[in-house]
């Protein structure tokens, strides 16, 4: 990092003093707080940088399983976390479902829709680290209500299995809810992501090079692939969960 970049960092933190004065007038009690929590983003953009840096320099496939295990673990903890789940058996299904379900989707649209070098870490740490962000959120919503409906209605799967149905069809009503729970959000989010999350992805996109009509399209493939993802890594971690529990 030369001088000018360092210049030009310091110029652009100056921004937070909007939102700084704007708290220290209105609210100074959140000030402290507001401070706490962009030092902590610096901090772990930092880090985060540091890492990609180390990625993209060394390039090792195995590096780069290495890194996506990891990250899987890190959101794996983040999914039960926020689902409440004491359980920690659930902890290798759903860091399964997270990593199988990031790479084979992260696979099929590196190598084969770009298609570019699969395990070229400039591009298999963006696309894999996307795909992995949206499946967690997904997760938590699909896990959580999974494991409270078939604990709220555990009468309904006794019911269902005492009428001779199979384990798998007993479970279908409470996985067809965790599938919807996944779903719907996503169709809603779908018809407003031009306007809210995509213009990010846009920008970052231009920024590094790419036309309008191909930032378009990569846009495109990177929507699907993280709607695919999260299905898939949901259904993964529900039949290793429910072979858990067999």
């Amino acid at each position: 990092m030369n001088s000018s970049m360092i210049l030009h960092t310091v110029l652009g933190l100056l921004l937070l003093a909007i939102p700084a004065g704007a708290l220290y007038l209105l609210d100074r009690q959140s000030l402290r707080s507001f401070s706490v929590a962009v030092t902590r983003a610096v901090v772990q953009l930092l880090v985060l940088c540091l890492v990609v840096w180390a990625l993209i320099k060394v390039n090792s496939p195995w590096l780069l399983l290495a890194w996506l295990l990891v990250m899987a673990t890190l959101s794996g903890w983040i999914v039960l976390k926020r689902c409440r789940q004491s359980d920690h058996k659930l902890m290798i299904p759903v860091v399964t479902g997270l990593f199988l379900g990031t790479l084979l989707v992260g696979l099929w649209l590196l190598a084969v829709v770009l298609p570019v070098r699969a395990f070229d870490a400039r591009w298999f740490v963006p696309v894999t680290a996307l795909l992995l962000g949206h499946s967690t959120t997904m997760m938590i919503r699909g896990l959580n209500t999974y494991v409270t409906a078939l604990q709220a209605d555990e009468q309904q799967y006794e019911f269902l299995r005492g009428n001779g149905l199979s384990h798998l069809k007993a479970l279908l009503p409470f996985m067809r809810r965790s599938l919807l729970a996944v779903i719907s959000p996503t169709t809603a989010n779908l018809s407003v992501l031009g306007l809210t999350s995509m213009p990010l992805l846009l920008i970052g996109i231009l920024l590094g090079g790419f036309s309008p009509i191909n930032a378009f399209v990569l846009m495109l493939h990177m929507t699907v692939g993280a709607v695919a993802a999260s299905i898939l890594s949901l259904v993964v971690t529900l039949f290793i969960t429910d072979l858990y529990k067999a």
